[in-house]
């Protein structure tokens, strides 16, 4: 899955609407304590999206503080933005991860949500996070952890895995490459540059408020712009086994998300 595929407006409205409350808002909370982000700092959150990090940074942060929403998606980036009281205010940049367009030791923390898996190569992107660090800053990411269900992102694989044998077609699908082990994110960051590195394995249950809404947020990944040049009748049956693989009882059920988190920080 290439990190283009995010960039339309229709993706980055559903992220929004369906994906980031109910699953990546919490795991943002999550990230930004991992990191100790402090009132007063300068957070730079790298692959931002529609800005669910950047958000929950800008309140650990305070008046005092700033920052700086970056992503290579204009469109994702159009809707990060707080108006919570006390926050510290956002600003965007559409960037590349890995030549950010920021000087050297201008920022306290990085933060990346779900993003390190998409990029070529993360070690350079890393070794740029560095690089905008002042000296004994910090980096925080956290991704799929490897080795576990990922619902409804596996839920989503399987189905289209389905209509594709159906359809004769010899297409995969699969969310191998956004997962990694706490191994491999160690030993980016240790290659990166960064010292003081430490990973865990976190846990995190969500549960969508309705089976629709569920079947909705497929429109929030990459995934969704293939369903959406399906013809008519195909993407409806796609839609309702979808809905089907994801409910019981026509309800929804718990889903275990399971994330390394990891921070290392600039010697």
């Amino acid at each position: 899955m290439s990190s283009v595929a995010f960039d339309t407006a229709s993706v980055a409205e559903a992220y929004q609407r369906y994906l980031e409350p109910v699953l990546f808002a919490p795991w943002a909370h999550r990230l930004v304590a991992y990191a100790g982000v402090e009132p007063g700092d300068v957070v730079l959150d790298l692959a931002s999206g529609t800005g669910a990090v950047a958000r929950v940074a800008a309140r650990s942060a305070g008046l005092d503080g700033a920052v700086i929403a970056s992503d290579v998606s204009p469109r994702m980036l159009a809707l990060a933005s707080s108006s919570a009281p006390r926050s510290a205010p956002i600003s965007t940049l559409v960037s590349p991860a890995a030549a950010l367009d920021l000087p050297d030791a201008s920022v306290d923390v990085v933060l990346c949500q779900q993003g390190l898996q998409f990029v070529p190569d993360a070690t350079a992107v890393l070794r740029e996070c560095l690089r905008v660090l002042r000296p004994g800053g910090t980096v925080s990411v956290s991704v799929w952890a490897s080795g576990e269900r990922l619902d409804p992102f596996d839920v989503y694989a399987e189905a289209l895995q389905w209509d594709a044998v159906t359809a004769g077609s010899d297409r995969a699908f699969t969310n191998d490459s956004v997962e990694m082990s706490v191994l491999d994110v160690v030993d980016t960051m240790l290659l990166a540059g960064a010292t003081n590195v430490a990973a865990t394995r976190q846990e995190l249950t969500v549960r969508w408020p309705t089976v629709d809404s569920e079947v909705a947020a497929l429109f929030g990944t990459p995934f969704g712009a293939y369903v959406g040049r399906l013809p008519a009748e195909r993407r409806e049956r796609v839609l309702v086994e979808i809905g089907d693989r994801l409910s019981r009882d026509g309800r929804t059920v718990e889903h275990i998300t399971t994330s390394v988190v990891a921070k290392g920080s600039k010697p």
